[in-house]
């Protein structure tokens, strides 16, 4: 009879050693403090999203018109405009970005037919930064003009860094003078003060004395020295018909 009540005595203990070793390792660790089923679940931080590609840096192709350059994408939708009267910062920062890399720069002085002018240039790809001073500057607090422009384009190339540089009908230096020549719709200069050309604009424009006469702006085209190829594409240029005034 004592051994059956030992016994019981011994399987009590154990049961509640049991029953305490349980209550130790089955709930939460000493001192953390058991989750609230009640509170919000924790969410995942958003990934930031990457920053939109700027349109410039899409552009292809630049071709020159008679009164603006068109930065053309693949599609040959124009991606921007560049104004030849426009602010001439804003054109060297845009073609910074489309070409990748800040120009080269340099001075000229100028002559009685073209102002002082900084020479900017990405490889073919030319832009001339028009500075009325010295003998231009009564033209300088007057409203830019395709005749005095705030810039001019110059291409020595058909491309630079990888971008396409041309004319609307596709014309690019470098290519066949003889092929130019013979492209319908070529226009030559009676004065011989610009080269041919084939893209132009038309404005009206007063004379001091108060008539009226047509004026014509264009893309045009100089040979290299042995007339084989074109050396240069210029816009925008005056089309002087009845001299190089």
């Amino acid at each position: 009879m004592t051994r059956i009540r030992l016994a019981g005595a011994l399987t009590a203990v154990a049961l509640s050693l049991v029953l305490a070793l349980t209550g130790c390792f089955g709930g939460s660790p000493a001192g953390t403090p058991a989750p609230d089923a009640d509170a919000p679940a924790a969410t995942a931080e958003p990934t930031p999203s990457a920053a939109p590609a700027d349109p410039l840096s899409t552009v292809t192709a630049i071709v020159a018109r008679p009164e603006s350059l068109e930065l053309r994408g693949a599609a040959g939708d124009v991606v921007a405009e560049l104004d030849y009267l426009g602010d001439v910062d804003h054109a060297i920062d845009s073609l910074t970005v489309v070409f990748g890399a800040e120009p080269s720069a340099e001075e000229y002085p100028g002559s009685s037919h073209f102002s002082p002018s900084t020479a900017h240039r990405w490889g073919a790809f030319e832009l001339w930064e028009r500075r009325y001073v010295d003998n231009w500057a009564e033209f300088a607090e007057r409203a830019r003009t395709l005749n005095q422009p705030s810039f001019g384009v110059v291409f020595t190339g058909p491309d630079a860094a990888g971008v396409a540089l041309a004319t609307e009908q596709g014309v690019v230096a470098g290519a066949s003078w003889a092929a130019l020549s013979a492209m319908p719709g070529l226009q030559v200069n009676p004065s011989g003060c610009s080269g041919p050309y084939l893209d132009y604009t038309t404005h009206d424009e007063t004379w001091p004395d108060g008539t009226v006469h047509e004026k014509r702006y264009g893309v045009d085209f100089i040979a290299n020295d042995d007339e084989s190829s074109i050396a240069r594409v210029r816009a925008p240029l005056p089309i002087h018909e009845d001299g190089c005034a």
